[in-house]
């Protein structure tokens, strides 16, 4: 449980930094650790993909923003 409150904490208070590609992930690798999950490289792989699909779902299909935080910057 820890790891899940954890990683939430961590996603609030480094969403408008790191933007919401790079924080969904990181609370994704967070809570896939929390319960139980023991395969590091296959999670992080498919927290990208996954933060990465609702992202551009999110901005280019329904029109809202969502923090694009450093990778906006680029």
């Amino acid at each position: 449980m820890a790891w899940c409150i954890g990683g939430f904490a961590l996603f609030a208070a480094t969403l408008e930094l790191l933007g919401w590609i790079l924080a969904a992930a990181l609370l994704f690798w967070f809570v896939a650790r929390g319960i139980g999950s023991r395969r590091p490289l296959f999670d992080i792989s498919a927290a990208l993909l996954l933060s990465s699909v609702i992202y551009l779902t999110f901005s280019v299909g329904l029109g809202l923003r969502l923090p694009s935080g450093v990778l906006g910057v680029i």
